[in-house]
């Protein structure tokens, strides 16, 4: 791995420096610019996989330097460092985000050697040359990718934190393009809602759940809907009578529910939710937290589970208000009586602060990336050696920061 310390100060690089050389190998290689400008020139040029991004540099400072490196198409990952205030940081950091650039997170000096190994090791996970699955196809290439059958189910397993078993997964859609290989729902899901096969993509999730009941050996399955999807004239009908067809579908099956940005069609959600309530299907909130309209939705919706979103599991570590949101959510879970979920989970420091936090259940990279029915059982093996090993159970969570 290639990384590319910003840094102007010498004492500060030199701290940062000795700290990232005990984590790296042989096969990285650490450079260093000590002014914007420099910096900009080997980001462009030497295309570092991992960028140490001071924001008080002489020349350009990193707020400019990071949005030069947007403009220019930066693919590389992104930590920002700085003795600035944490809402300066994490404003910043909003920023990238909002650019499309791979920011981790914000990194306080004085660094700590955990936080950079926490950011070091979601650098590894991070592919910089697939640049491919974040370019959206037309509507046209993706109806003729629904017509030549190219979309597949995969699964994420979820697991329990006080046992580590696994008790859920969540369907996720890929495309198998012919050309760019498997890609995820940020190419094509805004283009099958603009085709009108939000539904029909639904009921090939669920009838994929069916037929892979052998692999999947009964743990149930979370689909996504979004509100107009559970709303849709005849959609709860179709799911009722599907349920008549297979009498354990609600035990197989249970719905997580995109959060909207308004919340004008409450009755006819509340419908629906019902409706399906009644008939034994689950309901849980997806990025619970993140939306405009999440306390409406606890208070007016049958729900059973909350799900804490991976835009605020990610940054819980270097972020105090990402910390805090996370505390929060998972407290309304557990003062309704329903189960917290956190998703996004991709390394054991996070798995310790969500576990020691009193969060339900887990999901993420760490846990498992999402995968096609027929690798779970493999994947169960492998975790279940984990489990046994007993490595995700150190007396107390490793703390990162200061609350």
């Amino acid at each position: 791995m290639n990384i590319l310390l910003v840094e102007d100060h010498p004492f500060q690089r030199d701290v940062i420096a000795g700290q990232l050389m005990q984590l790296l190998s042989g096969d990285d290689t650490l450079i260093f610019a000590e002014s914007g400008s420099v910096a900009l020139e080997k980001i462009l040029h030497g295309k570092p996989d991992l960028v140490f991004c001071d924001l008080e540099l002489p020349d350009m400072d990193g707020i400019r330097l990071l949005s030069n490196a947007a403009e220019r198409g930066f693919m590389g990952c992104i930590v920002i460092t700085s003795a600035s205030s944490q809402k300066v940081m994490d404003t910043v950091k909003s920023m990238c985000e909002h650019m499309s650039l791979n920011v981790l997170g914000v990194l306080p000096k004085p660094a700590s050697i955990p936080l950079l190994k926490y950011y070091l090791t979601l650098a590894m996970e991070h592919d910089t040359d697939y640049p491919q699955d974040l370019l959206p196809l037309t509507d046209d290439e993706v109806l003729e990718a629904w017509k030549a059958n190219l979309f597949e189910t995969w699964f994420q397993p979820i697991v329990r934190f006080d046992t580590g078993e696994w008790v859920a997964c969540e369907a996720l859609q890929r495309m198998k393009h012919p050309i760019r290989g498997t890609l995820t729902p940020i190419s094509f899901l805004s283009q099958l809602s603009n085709l009108n096969l939000e539904s029909e993509l639904t009921f090939s999730v669920i009838n994929a759940v069916i037929a892979n009941q052998t692999h999947l050996d009964g743990h149930p399955v979370g689909i996504n809907v979004s509100v107009n999807n559970l709303i849709e004239l005849n959609f709860v009908d179709e799911v009722i009578d599907l349920g008549h067809q297979y009498p354990n579908l609600n035990q197989l099956i249970y719905f997580e529910l995109h959060e909207p940005d308004n919340f004008s069609q409450i009755a006819q959600l509340q419908e629906a939710a019902s409706r399906l309530l009644l008939n034994g299907f689950r309901i849980a909130i997806d990025e619970f937290g993140s939306g405009y309209s999440t306390l409406q939705q606890v208070e007016f919706l049958p729900l059973d589970s909350l799900k804490i979103g991976l835009n605020l599991v990610l940054p819980m570590l270097s972020s105090r208000t990402a910390f805090a949101l996370v505390e929060a959510s998972n407290l309304v879970a557990n003062r309704i009586g329903v189960a917290s979920v956190a998703e996004g989970i991709e390394c054991i420091e996070v798995w310790h602060s969500l576990r020691d936090m009193g969060c339900d259940y887990g999901q993420g990279f760490f846990i498992a990336r999402p995968m096609p029915a027929d690798q779970l059982k493999h994947w169960q093996t492998l975790w279940d050696s984990v489990l046994e090993s007993r490595t995700l159970c150190p007396p107390i969570a490793l703390n990162t920061i200061e609350i």
